[in-house]
């Protein structure tokens, strides 16, 4: 019996567990039919294009026939959603982190080896300095090291499609399908329920085009069309698979809607003057000119593509906003926005809510961010010109609000085109990673050139960044050069690494900034393999909270003389190994590369030296290995060189005073306030009375 009993104790237990482990009732699917009423007065917000999907319009509509109502409320019937792909809002799912194929894995590992080796057409990096080396390096060319353990942190993109395909940029021709005369229209409404292609022409006021197709695939060819709509959008794609927006050649098209709405509809808040809840492209030849008065330009709940056209948006809040994704191919479009230039912010979904950039030429003014995606921006082969925020010469005051270039919530990857930013917040800007493989940067900022919280990565041999302005030039927790020519100018430190992000909040004389200071830790690392680098900054010029370490490349740092400043600052370990390095600076918080070092370096304090003093190192054959033009005052030097060899004696001439250096270590040190851990190397002291 006490077996018997034991037995079926246990089976109750089993039965009770496996009860307790069957699967739960999954949520609730998405509600389409809410009854709130959307108040068409809320213009005035910067909200992001129709967030509440869910939102009641009071319309209604029967499938084709339009019903004007005569004391100006137009309704519009509820929208067959067959069609409408169920979104999954209520996700947790994790991405693993491997890169797609196309993601490439960086290899640094702090021991990259960069050949010395330099080709004929190098470009000087400051025009107004002139350097010999005995051996310098190419303008851009980068050796990786096969055996380095670096991988930066990259998003998932394995589902995001960044091509803009020939079906994307095709053009349907006036001729096909149905003719359609807006001149002509009995009602204010035309309605499209049936696939096929329909080319418009002629003028339309307080028109909309209601595309309500289920399923199908739209196209309306644009053909010399003018049209207006100042009770809601001008076009409106309830339901569909796919519409395109074809812009006949040669043709130009205006579409306008008004400041303020009496249309509603039942499942969403129409705010756009082109809204669709349907993937929407536009292509062709001819010109878009639009007007959205009330919010904001194009709004697609799903895929906004611009294929090709010219297109000129003029929007209160944003210009173009894809929630899925917003892909540009080869158009020419002008925005001018109150809030965003360029926005997708499907919050819900990792493999969606990025911009990609795949050719064309755009030029974006806008009151906030230029362009803002929620997860990645993907940019190659563009002309892109932006100004956020008013510029760099406004005044960065608020922490809510967003006055970035580019803006994405994981990763930015650039493989090239040209760049001319002018922005109020950080130029370029991520919260994960950006890596920069190729293109041209004209960069002017209020705050950081370019910021990454994770990892930076710039390489390329035709890579030119130029950071004109800015109070951080180019920063993030880990930040590798392999390759480029980068020229930075800074108020605070040139280039910085250190581990957090920038959304904290610094001071600066007194001014709260948003940004400023928000690096904290003593962690990061900066990694320099290769390209051509100047600096010329308020602060420190290389500094970082972690590591620093040098295996090729050129660098020339151009230092205040005075302040809180140093050529190098870091807090662990300032290892070079291959490359040149050449800083000019402050002699008070000066400090040398580490003694872990197996290159050559010399820190020597040469007294107060004006610009156009010229440096020059010589080996005791007399050969040069450095000479270089300052542009600037100093009184502190730190040089190395390939050449620079421990027990080797070399002069360091600065003016018309000089100093015989005898290398007893690999690092030397006289004068400065914050040697490297390398500590003095001997020699003598600068003849006029430089401080050692």
């Amino acid at each position: 019996m006490k077996k018997t009993s034991f037995l079926l104790a246990v089976l109750l237990m089993v039965c009770l567990i496996t009860d307790g482990c069957s699967p739960k009732a999954s949520a609730g699917s998405q509600n389409f039919g809410g009854n709130e009423t959307l108040s068409q007065a809320e213009a005035s917000g910067d909200e992001a294009p129709n967030s509440g999907d869910n939102e009641t319009l009071s319309q209604a509509q029967t499938s084709g026939d339009e019903t004007l109502n005569s004391g100006g409320k137009e309704t519009l019937g509820q929208a067959d959603t067959s069609g409408n792909e169920t979104q999954n809002s209520g996700g947790s799912e994790t991405l693993s982190q491997a890169d797609t194929s196309a993601d490439e894995t960086q290899n640094s590992g702090g021991s990259e080896t960069l050949s010395q080796a330099q080709t004929s057409d190098d470009e000087t990096l400051n025009s107004n300095s002139s350097e010999t080396l005995s051996q310098a390096d190419t303008s851009g060319d980068e050796t990786q090291n096969s055996g380095g353990s670096e991988t930066l942190n990259k998003a998932d993109t394995s589902e995001m499609d960044f091509t803009v395909d020939g079906g994307d940029a095709s053009t349907a021709s006036p001729a096909e399908g149905e003719t359609v005369d807006l001149s002509a229209l009995s009602s204010d409404i035309y309605s499209i329920t049936s696939g096929g292609s329909y080319t418009l022409s002629g003028s339309g006021t307080d028109t909309m085009i209601l595309v309500d197709a289920g399923k199908a695939d739209v196209t309306l060819v644009l053909n010399g069309v003018t049209l207006q709509n100042s009770n809601g959008p001008a076009v409106y794609v309830r339901s569909a698979d796919n519409v395109t927006l074809s812009l006949a050649d040669g043709t130009t098209n205006t579409i306008s809607d008004g400041d303020s709405y009496s249309v509603s509809d039942q499942d969403s808040a129409l705010d756009g003057a082109i809204f669709s809840k349907a993937d929407l492209t536009v292509s062709g030849g001819g010109t878009l000119i639009l007007n959205g008065n009330n919010k904001h330009g194009i709004v697609s709940k799903d895929d906004l593509v611009i294929a090709s056209g010219t297109l000129a948006v003029t929007a209160k809040n944003v210009g173009l906003c894809g929630k899925d994704c917003v892909k540009i191919g080869n158009a020419g479009i002008t925005i001018t926005a109150g809030s965003d230039g360029i926005r997708s912010d499907n919050e819900e979904d990792p493999a969606r809510g990025y911009v990609s950039l795949s050719g064309g030429s755009l030029n974006i003014t806008a009151g906030n961010d230029g362009i803002q995606a929620e997860t990645v921006i993907n940019a190659e082969n563009t002309d892109l010109t932006i100004s956020a925020g008013g510029g760099s010469d406004r005044t960065l005051t608020s922490a809510d609000e967003s006055y970035k270039g580019l803006k994405a919530g994981s990763d930015i990857y650039i493989t090239g085109g040209v760049f001319r930013i002018a922005s109020r917040d950080d130029c370029i800007h991520s919260n994960g990673t950006i890596t920069i493989s190729g293109g041209d940067y004209t960069l002017s900022s209020g705050d950081d050139g370019i910021h990454a919280d994770t990892d930076l990565e710039i390489s390329g041999s035709s890579t030119k960044i130029a950071v004109e302005k800015s109070y951080e030039g180019i920063e993030a927790a880990n930040l590798y050069i392999k390759g480029g020519t980068v020229s930075v100018k800074a108020d605070d430190d040139g280039l910085n690494a250190a581990g957090g992000n920038n959304a904290q909040t610094g001071n600066n004389g007194g001014m709260m900034r948003p940004g400023r200071g928000g690096f904290s830790f003593s962690t990061g690392s900066i990694t320099i393999s290769g390209g051509n680098i100047y600096i010329q900054m308020g602060g420190d010029g290389v500094d970082s909270n972690g590591s620093l370490t040098m295996t090729g490349g050129t660098v020339i740092v151009s230092g205040a003389t005075s302040g809180d400043t140093s050529i190098l600052d870091y807090d662990s370990t300032g290892i070079i190994t291959g490359g040149t390095f050449i800083g000019l600076g402050a002699s008070g918080m000066a400090q040398n590369f580490s003694g872990e070092s197996t290159q050559g370096a010399i820190l020597s304090a040469v007294g107060t030296q004006s610009a156009g003093t010229v440096v020059k190192l010589t080996d005791s054959e007399g050969n040069v290995l450095i000479e270089h033009t300052a542009d600037r005052s100093f009184s502190c030097v730190i040089l190395s060189h390939p050449s620079l060899k421990q027990g080797e004696t070399y002069t360091l001439t600065a003016g018309s005073s000089s100093t015989t250096i005898q290398m007893t270590g690999t690092v030397y040190s006289s004068g400065g306030g914050g040697f490297g851990r390398g500590g003095f190397g001997g020699g003598g002291g600068f003849n006029h009375g430089g401080r050692r």
